[in-house]
């Protein structure tokens, strides 16, 4: 029961980063300069990305899904990261939400629970 909770949490944030991903991608592309550039590349096409990895690795298609997993997961982890501690030092300028909160500590959060809910996961 907890492996399908925690599948199902998988699901749940995955799904609701592709949708705030997909939006930024969506502005980034229509008007430009909405996402900080990662060697050229702006930073939410890389987190769309990932997000695809991760979506594809939890349909089941592949033997070894949790490569995948981690691939996508570890390097959106990873661009959170730097770009949260850019934001706080004020070296990186993170797309805000409506209200105003950087999109990069929410990234940073959400992109955190995958890797613990993927790693409890497999320890059941």
């Amino acid at each position: 029961m907890a492996k399908i909770i925690i599948s199902l949490l998988i699901w749940l944030i995955t799904l609701f980063g592709l949708n705030g991903a997909f939006g930024l991608v969506r502005n980034e592309y229509l008007k430009g300069n909405i996402c900080p550039k990662t060697i050229g590349i702006p930073a939410c096409y890389i987190i769309f990305a990932c997000l695809i990895f991760i979506l594809i690795s939890e349909t089941g298609f592949l033997k070894d899904n949790s490569k995948l997993f981690f691939i996508g997961a570890g390097i959106a982890w990873l661009m959170a990261v730097t770009g949260t501690v850019g934001q706080i030092f004020g070296w990186i300028e993170c797309p805000k939400t409506g209200g105003g909160f950087p999109m990069c500590y929410i990234s940073f959060a959400m992109f955190s629970s995958l890797i613990i809910l993927k790693y409890i996961s497999g320890k059941i």
